[in-house]
């Protein structure tokens, strides 16, 4: 009697796992047949507050289907509806996250700003590249929008800076539909680039400066970068006329830097040293009627390698306040590109630009 007891429950059991399993499948199934046969793509997530006023954190997950790789939060604010766009490119395996000290700058000054993540894994793009002055180019296409992959980057369309903006200010605008946001990418995806500000620093100013090169933007700041030239050698695109004009491109550096001959050699081979060379202070920014492009701090901000972080990292340096020493000098390079409190889309000085064919970069 017991055995047949224990078998009448053993069956049981069996049917209702299987039940279970089968209730499992079909609405997996259902799931699929939904999307078209396809696994669901992770949904952005973020903040449960908005990008407006503060810092507004978010995840992209995936696009296309494809899982991104890094995949680190991205930061984005804004104040006014009309400012321009600051979009920002941390250094060699940094995250946007290491940054907000300068991106709440430029939101203070009327900027929206957008610190994205994008593949900066691996090795530092001068350690990567070295004297092969066509592979900077090469390495930086590749990342910026997924065209030709190498030995050095294999970054996919999905995963390349263009399509992470794309679905960064879709997301934004999601979010903050009153915010200004959709105007920076139109409905057919092109992106606005003469109302963006590109920013970056070491790795990500480098491939700020490459993005100014190849598209017409408001403005480039470059924080100790480019590292782009190794003795006489430097990135073959810096031979050629870059479509933003350099006068609207602006570079800082701390004399301490350990990375500092081979930012100078990159700052000469784009014009922005001049005949007198970079401009030289300690903190304080130039004054009224001077507009330097490349300028050398001399401050005590530690060994070279921290020399190297600390121009623009959040362990920048600070007053007893709490107050960023660099913070006048970042005001001063965000206000040369685009005013304090201004709007509208910038100069129309340069050749038009868009997400198709551009001007070559040299490799």
């Amino acid at each position: 009697m017991k055995h047949r007891l224990l078998l009448v429950i053993a069956f049981v059991v069996l049917v209702a796992v299987g039940g279970g399993t089968i209730v499992a499948a079909n609405l997996l199934g259902a799931q699929r047949v939904a999307d078209h046969g396809r696994a669901v793509p992770e949904r952005p997530r973020g903040d449960e507050r908005g990008p407006e006023g503060e810092l507004h954190r978010f995840r992209l997950g995936s696009i296309a289907g494809e899982r991104l790789e890094p995949n680190r939060d991205d930061f984005a604010a804004r104040t006014t509806v009309d400012g321009p766009l600051l979009l920002f490119l941390p250094a060699t395996r940094a995250k946007p996250a290491d940054y907000q000290r300068f991106l709440q700058a430029a939101l203070e000054d009327g900027y929206h700003v957008l610190g994205l993540d994008y593949w900066n894994l691996g090795k530092t793009l001068s350690g990567t590249c070295e004297a092969d002055v066509h592979c900077y180019g090469q390495v930086q296409r590749n990342r910026f929008d997924g065209t030709r992959p190498s030995r050095s980057s294999a970054v996919t369309p999905a995963g390349s800076i263009v399509s992470r903006f794309r679905d960064a200010v879709a997301y934004l605008d999601d979010h903050d539909p009153d915010g200004g946001w959709g105007r920076f990418v139109s409905s057919r995806g092109t992106i606005a680039w003469r109302d963006v500000v590109v920013a970056g620093h070491s790795q990500g100013g480098g491939e700020a400066a490459f993005i100014a090169h190849i598209r017409t933007v408001r403005g480039a700041l470059m924080f100790s970068s480019p590292v782009e030239s190794l003795g006489a050698a430097h990135a073959a695109w810096m031979d050629r006329p870059g479509r933003t004009p350099v006068d609207r491109m602006y570079a800082i550096d701390d004399v301490g830097d350990g990375f500092g001959p081979r930012i100078a050699g990159s700052w000469d081979a784009l014009g922005l040293t001049g005949s007198e060379g970079p401009f030289r202070t300690s903190t304080a920014p130039p004054g009224p009627g001077s507009d330097p492009h490349a300028i050398l701090v001399d401050l005590d901000l530690g060994d070279p390698a921290q020399s190297h972080s600390r121009i623009v990292k959040d362990s920048t340096p600070l007053r007893p306040d709490g107050v960023p020493v660099l913070l006048p000098m970042w005001q001063w390079m965000l206000h040369r590109v685009a005013p304090a409190s201004s709007g509208g889309p910038a100069p129309e000085d340069g050749p038009a630009s868009s997400d198709g064919p551009a001007s070559s970069d040299g490799s």
